[in-house]
């Protein structure tokens, strides 16, 4: 990777916030608070709280959050749908703003439920568990809902049927790994396994486990520190992405005293690859990945090889 390109892929690492902000993706602080509150999965189905303590959104602003940025993007990004985003949307604390956040997060609940029962959902459904008199405003919330559960929890919504609008949720750019039983029961950590990949990539293939830990600690993950999703978050990253093939965690050759880095392992070779993992990073930016011409041109040449 070239020193410009490496700048400002760290500069994205290091300072999320900053990127976004200065791309205009600032919007809807709140969002990601309200999704912490995905602890409970409690709803008239007779689901119960898959964290076993109720949580408020209080609560949930004092957790740290993986992904706090990204909850602003999935906040913010379809604002450009509604009517009149200008007056309506440039201010963050409109009334409809919040009331359709809100929805957002309902929908995200909703969502979830789905995933975890591996059941198709429609339009007709989602309407009526959890958008209620909100028709008008359906497909911006829906946008919104979708990009949220890919960036946060790593899944995507696949229409299956145009016509009646059926979706069925699988975690996304072919992981086949969900993590429900880990950390926070019932909560997928897809998400934190593609951006564990995301990092690892970026940073050339291998990265130390001090730089690992520092990127994820600006996007508010700590070692040793309970998250109110991921649990325990070194655990989960160490132990179970390591078994489960995602990840290699292993010490620098002849390190002493010892250090170690993370690099892919051959099931995150088997299942994704380079260029879906780079696709997923730009679209944090809203930029198209040829933006990272080194990057591109090494997930191409990947590409090629497995055809």
């Amino acid at each position: 990777m070239n020193p410009t390109e490496n700048s400002q892929s760290l500069n994205f690492l290091h300072s999320p916030q900053a990127q976004w902000e200065e791309s205009g993706l600032k919007g809807a602080q709140g969002t990601m608070d309200e999704v912490g509150e995905m602890e409970v999965i409690a709803t008239n189905s007779g689901d119960v709280s898959v964290g076993g303590t109720p949580s408020s959104l209080q609560s949930a602003q004092r957790a740290s959050s993986p992904l706090t940025a990204m909850g602003s993007i999935a906040g913010a990004s379809s604002c450009e749908a509604y009517g009149n985003p200008e007056a309506e949307l440039a201010n963050p604390e409109s009334p409809q703003q919040g009331v359709l956040n809100r929805k957002m997060v309902d929908l995200v609940r909703f969502l979830l439920i789905k995933f975890r029962r591996m059941e198709l959902t429609t339009k007709a459904e989602m309407m009526h568990g959890a958008m209620r008199d909100y028709e008008e405003h359906y497909p911006v919330i829906l946008s919104k809902a979708s990009e949220c559960m890919k960036l946060i929890f790593g899944i995507d919504m696949m229409k299956v049927d145009p016509f009646i609008h059926s979706y069925f949720l699988l975690p996304a750019l072919g992981i086949t790994y969900d993590g429900m039983m880990h950390g926070v029961i019932g909560i997928p950590k897809t998400g934190l396994v593609i951006i564990t990949l995301c990092i690892i990539y970026i940073e050339d293939n291998c990265v130390s486990e001090e730089v690992f830990w520092d990127v994820l600690n600006s996007l508010g993950l700590y070692a040793g520190v309970d998250h109110f999703i991921f649990g325990e978050p070194r655990s989960l990253i160490t132990g179970e992405f390591v078994q489960e093939g995602y990840v290699e965690y292993r010490q620098v050759l002849n390190s002493c005293p010892p250090r170690f880095e993370y690099l892919w392992g051959p099931r995150a070779y088997a299942e994704t690859s380079k260029m879906k993992i780079l696709q997923f990073y730009a679209s944090i930016l809203k930029q198209d990945p040829r933006s990272y011409p080194e990057k591109y041109a090494e997930a191409l040449r990947e590409e090629e090889e497995r055809a």
